[in-house]
């Protein structure tokens, strides 16, 4: 099976165009005009994009980590993310302990659970068409919604936020739930720890050394195996945190795990398959651009009275309309490496 690097392309990457250069200008005096013009709604939804992105980021992350080492199209993943939610609640509210403790315990649990996945399945599939392996965890998604829905039922859930969290923080111009800048601060070092841990340790380096050729690691004595499942455990992990963050700002249902597999693979496609840092670019991007764009849309249709510019309901259609664009542009994604997967 080829697999390939997980590194990320750079900003330098993505070659400027005068057309681009237009359009980020253009982009840049509608977000200045809607700051100007409702700076507390601005910076409100400005913030309400950035937790949104960081979650995508969280989970598109455990996906990309997951597709480019083992070239899994692992569709169960928005499952984990429904699954790390719903262990929050039963540590929570059944078993009755913290938030905190569920913020460690959780993870581990959906990291576990990926470990069987990968040991008990996929393992299997690895050198298998890519469909084969597509349709394996897609059974296990369903498997696992009704698996929720028999354990849990079928209504929507809540947890009680921690009391350090539930206040808010005066901004100035607006007012944010200390829990959305905590799921943010959260993101951020999961997101630095994964990038040191892949990139400065030597077990992340023999992981790259057996992606790049995995029979010369496994000859040097580098049992490819365990850091894959360990690498497994780690996408899962992360998945499973989103789930524990998300599952507690806003509760979970049985459609979360759809919504947010759905959600990932376009985050991926945007950023460009194997690169973490596109992951990361492509998760904050859209989940600005989800927020932001309404404001900006209704801004504009206020100084241009053309009332009808301001679409009811386009933030949800935002997501696929950045990957229309982006992938039109660049169809391996904005730092998608040539070839990857082929």
């Amino acid at each position: 099976m080829n697999r390939r690097s997980l590194n990320g392309q750079s900003l330098s990457g993505i070659e400027a165009s005068p057309l681009g250069v237009v359009a980020s200008v253009v982009i840049g005096g509608l977000l200045v005009l809607s700051f100007v013009d409702h700076p507390g709604l601005f910076v409100d939804q400005a913030i309400g994009g950035l937790v949104y992105g960081m979650i995508l980021v969280l989970i598109a992350l455990g996906l990309s980590i997951i597709l480019g080492l083992l070239g899994i199209v692992n569709f169960a993943h928005g499952a984990l993310v429904m699954l790390g939610a719903y262990v929050t609640f039963e540590i929570m509210t059944q078993i009755g302990l913290s938030f905190w403790v569920a913020l460690v315990i959780a993870p581990i649990i959906i990291g576990l659970v990926g470990i069987i996945i990968e040991r008990g399945v996929l393992q299997f599939v690895y050198d298998e068409d890519p469909l084969v392996g597509l349709l394996a965890t897609f059974g296990l998604s369903l498997m696992f919604t009704e698996l929720v829905r028999a354990f849990w039922g079928g209504g929507p859930k809540g947890v009680p936020l921690p009391q350090a969290l539930s206040a808010s923080a005066d901004l100035g111009v607006t007012t944010v739930a200390r829990f959305r800048l905590f799921t943010v601060i959260v993101g951020a070092l999961t997101v630095l720890a994964v990038y040191l841990f892949i990139k400065r340790t030597s077990f992340g380096l023999s992981i790259r050394a057996g992606v790049l050729d995995r029979e010369m690691a496994e000859f040097l004595g580098i049992n490819m195996p365990i850091r894959f499942m360990a690498m497994f455990f780690l996408g899962s992990f992360i998945a499973g945190l989103g789930g524990v963050l998300r599952g507690a700002e806003v509760g979970m249902d049985l459609g979360m795990g759809e919504h947010f597999i759905i959600l990932a693979f376009v985050v991926v496609a945007v950023g460009g398959i194997g690169s973490l840092f596109g992951s990361v670019f492509a998760g904050l991007l859209i989940g600005e651009a989800q927020y932001l764009t309404p404001v900006v849309l209704r801004t504009l249709a206020t100084v241009t009275g053309i009332q009808w510019l301001a679409v009811p309901g386009i933030d949800g259609l935002v997501p696929y309309l950045v990957m229309i664009v982006v992938l039109l542009v660049r169809p391996r994604g904005l730092f998608g490496q040539e070839g990857f997967l082929e």
